[in-house]
């Protein structure tokens, strides 16, 4: 039986109460309001003037707000197309939790969960694609991209289907990492190992297959001219 105005009124107000409360709106039959309540924090969200208040509202306020709910969800084994827990993962990613946006990721990826209507990419793309950005901001500030990028790097190259280009990219900054000097550059004249070199120009050969516009040709050829030098001086 479908619900009158007044019924449906009572039970949007439930639930934003719920949510305010940081409880799980639970039902199937409550998706629907869900999504109204969803779509007003979205657009509170894009109004925010700075990036910096919609990372700090989407951690302090959004995912505090709506975890219950996708938590109940999770829990319940009933797996359907679910915006809510689309939106909390790249929340999740936005806020800087990189452990928990790539284990809800997992989850939204076995379940072939559709992106946010704003997010044109399937969820293997925009995982890869968030976590290299992270990657490369991270690593020329001279700090570790660890187990962030290995953990990633392993489904890019042996489980998800990516375009090429994405994926050659994993694999020159995989051998990019190879060569780092001390202030976060790749530079094969700051390794003194063959093997490490021939290691990372693999690694740069796998990206120029995939992508012959890849950008690597210089290095490997700075690779190879490292080789020979440490040759001579053996």
């Amino acid at each position: 039986m479908a619900l009158s105005p007044s019924q449906r009124h009572s039970q949007r107000l439930k639930a934003e109460q719920q949510l305010k409360q940081r409880q799980a709106v639970e039902t199937m039959e409550s998706l629907h309001m869900q999504m109204q309540i969803l779509n007003q924090d979205v657009a509170y969200l894009r109004a925010l003037p700075t990036i910096a208040d919609r990372v700090a509202y989407k951690r302090d306020e959004l995912l505090p707000r709506w975890k219950p709910t996708v938590d109940t969800y999770l829990a319940g084994g009933n797996v359907y197309d679910n915006p809510v827990f689309a939106w909390f993962v790249v929340w999740t990613f936005d806020a800087g939790d990189l452990d928990e946006g790539l284990r809800l990721a997992d989850i939204a990826i076995a379940q072939q969960q559709p992106t946010p209507e704003n997010i044109k990419s399937r969820f293997p793309v925009f995982v890869a694609d968030t976590v290299m950005a992270w990657a490369e901001e991270t690593a020329v500030a001279g700090e570790s991209v660890e187990p962030y990028f290995s953990q990633v790097f392993e489904k890019v190259a042996q489980h998800w289907r990516l375009h090429e280009e994405i994926t050659a990219k994993w694999f020159k900054f995989a051998g990019q990492m190879l060569l780092r000097d001390d202030n976060g550059k790749p530079r094969a004249t700051a390794v003194d190992d063959a093997e490490t070199l021939q290691k990372a120009d693999a690694l740069l050969a796998s990206a120029e297959n995939l992508y012959k516009r890849v950008g690597v040709t210089t290095l490997r050829a700075q690779i190879a001219a490292r080789i020979r030098s440490l040759a001579k001086e053996q």
